[in-house]
């Protein structure tokens, strides 16, 4: 049940896989019959979410054309050429908490993970520091969902931004990710205004609260594994490595909306009626002990594990996978670094009330004396 929907999940690995894969499988809503029918409510928060016109929502060769001109100017130079950023930026947040150390637990989710990903995101998409709160609040919706009113105000409010961002990037642009989207080209053909708006949306959704959870979730994992932990200090692993098991045993993307079946199709011993909705169960699948054996369910950096859907599979895999995985390394690094005697404040942290995001609400993590 997703906010009161009915709907199948697919919650193991190669089910998973195999839809992601299977073009019988459409990702566009305008296959998802209830909707068409009118059984899904027009304020329904989860219709908010895959009411879009962009590459996570379009198929086949629409798919290939929005996903090639996204790629012109999402390129490995652009990411890499971030690097700086990311790490000058980590840098003095660690800097900051390290000056506080002494004063009692600091919420590390909202004092390094949000700080971080939100300005890394800013300086890729050419956003003010002005926005970001705005944005925040905007995403949080998203995921968390929240009443009819509370979702449609989201919209508008979405709406209004980036037709504010893509206005001023016309009239100044710049170099970054915006201003390359709005005069990406590819054969004469560019963005239309709906695509361009709701492109950015996704990048907004998909850009920082996934990677901010992400590292609050591998912070959280690490301080409750200290022997693994110690594997990296000592050397004996990677953080490398590390990154790869927060993302696979920890992913902030819990589930994600929808896959459409196009026909009938079978799949996991179960038929899936044409225009029956799937969720996609990253998590679930992340932790399948047919995939990843006995030892799924175990934060394991020991353990040769196959490749994991932390950042997707298949035509949709994650086009900023390199640049969360460069987030999350330096990050984690530069922090258990730096505070050797870290250790998460009280009990269990409370998680955050959604659907598709897994991850704590907030971090209390007691810092002790800095290296």
């Amino acid at each position: 049940m997703v906010a009161d929907l009915e709907v199948w999940a697919l919650t193991g690995d190669d089910a998973l896989r195999s839809a992601l894969n299977d073009p019988r499988f459409r990702r566009n809503w305008r296959s998802w019959r209830a909707l068409n029918e009118g059984e899904v409510p027009e304020n329904h928060p989860v219709k908010a979410m895959v009411h879009l016109d962009n590459m996570l929502t379009s198929d086949g060769a629409e798919h290939r054309r929005l996903r090639g001109l996204i790629s012109r100017a999402f390129t490995p130079r652009r990411i890499e050429s971030l690097r700086p950023t990311v790490e000058e930026t980590a840098r003095g947040l660690i800097d900051g908490l390290a000056e506080r150390a002494g004063e009692g637990p600091v919420d590390v989710k909202e004092e390094l993970a949000y700080p971080l990903s939100i300005a890394v995101f800013a300086a890729l998409f050419g956003f003010e520091p002005s926005h970001h709160d705005r944005m925040r609040a905007m995403v949080a919706t998203a995921f968390a969902g929240g009443s009819p009113e509370e979702v449609a105000q989201m919209r508008a409010d979405v709406d209004a931004f980036l037709d504010e961002l893509v206005a001023a990037k016309r009239a100044e642009p710049g170099d970054d990710m915006t201003s390359a989207l709005v005069a990406a080209n590819e054969d004469g053909e560019r963005l239309s205004d709906v695509e361009l708006r709701d492109t950015l949306w996704l990048m907004v959704s998909a850009g920082f609260e996934t990677t901010a959870s992400a590292l609050a979730n591998g912070v959280q994992v690490l301080l409750s594994h200290p022997g693994q932990l110690d594997l990296l200090r000592k050397g004996e692993a990677e953080w490398s490595e590390a990154v790869e098991e927060v993302l696979r045993h920890s992913t902030s993307v819990a589930a994600l909306p929808f896959l459409f079946a196009g026909e009938d199709i079978e799949i996991g011993g179960v038929t899936v009626e044409k225009g029956e909705p799937l969720l996609l169960g990253y998590l679930a699948a992340n932790l399948d002990e047919e995939r990843y054996g006995d030892s799924a369910g175990r934060f394991d950096l020991t353990e040769d594990r196959p490749r994991h859907l932390g950042l997707g599979h298949g035509p949709h895999t994650c086009l900023g996978s390199a640049l969360a995985r460069m987030e999350l390394e330096t990050a984690l690094r530069g922090f258990f670094t730096r505070f050797p005697e870290a250790a998460v404040d009280g009990g269990e942290p409370a998680e955050l009330p959604s659907v598709f995001i897994n991850s704590p609400m907030a971090l209390p993590v007691r810092l002790g004396e800095p290296a």
